[in-house]
């Protein structure tokens, strides 16, 4: 397994998408497909899952295009209400701290459903 959440096989096709590039070409949280909608935020597939811990892996994403500090007071209220009303099928909310995000520049917050071999 590689050294993050990713089985060698996701991970290694991550670093290859990074190194060509292939990242930095729009936003690929804008361009998720969407798996759930509310007002002002979406859940969407994640392109490279945590797939060596997890057999689900979504993120949850501002519908807008923007960092976490951009966020409106509407934003926040939502977020809080979806974290509480609306993710009981996740068994993680993983959220990054800002100096270690892959996306920076798009607030996300990562949901798993954990193995039941790793719980």
């Amino acid at each position: 397994m590689s050294q993050d959440f990713r089985t060698d096989t996701t991970h290694e096709a991550y670093q290859t998408a990074r190194a060509a590039g292939h990242l930095d070409d729009g936003c690929r949280l804008c361009d998720a497909v969407t798996v759930q909608a509310f007002e002002n935020w979406r859940i969407v597939n994640n392109r490279f899952p945590y797939d060596a811990v997890a057999t689900t892996h979504h993120m949850l994403v501002p519908t807008r295009h923007v960092t976490e500090d951009e966020l409106t007071t509407a934003e926040v209220a939502e977020l809080l209400e979806i974290k509480h009303t609306a993710l009981s099928e996740y068994d993680c909310v993983i959220e990054s701290l800002p100096h270690n995000k892959s996306i920076p520049e798009h607030h996300h917050i990562h949901l798993v459903v954990i193995k039941d071999d790793i719980k």
